[in-house]
């Protein structure tokens, strides 16, 4: 019971409570149950308002190697840009014709083998 009350005065020292943690603290349920939306801020402004209380910033702090999980299944693949206009940026880009079909010459695209962000297609 030390505890709860001690994660409870945590939870009231911390400058971001939302109007949702009140309500629930008036209704008198366990401030527990909001929690995890605090896990799903951005690191950078976690780490500016960090709880003062110990017990309560070592129970729900995220751990590294979760992060970096995080991090790595976050890679994104770039899409192509579509312009009206497609040019090659570099020696290594190659343009070529695919998705030719019988109603249309199919669309023109620059491929580069050097750099991904190079990648482009022509729109209609």
């Amino acid at each position: 019971m030390v505890c709860q009350a001690s994660i409870a005065r945590c939870v009231r020292t911390t400058s971001s409570l939302t109007g949702l943690t009140t309500s629930l603290r008036a209704l008198s349920l366990r401030p527990i149950t909001t929690l995890p939306s605090i896990q799903t801020r951005a690191l950078s402004s976690a780490t500016v308002s960090a709880p003062r209380c110990s017990s309560f910033a070592t129970v729900f702090r995220p751990k590294m190697a979760a992060l970096t999980e995080r991090q790595a299944v976050g890679q994104q693949t770039r899409g192509m840009k579509v312009l009206s206009a497609i040019k090659k940026r570099c020696e290594h880009c190659k343009i070529v014709r695919r998705k030719k079909g019988k109603r249309h010459n199919g669309y023109r695209y620059v491929i580069c083998s050097a750099n991904p962000r190079h990648k482009q297609r022509q729109g209609a």
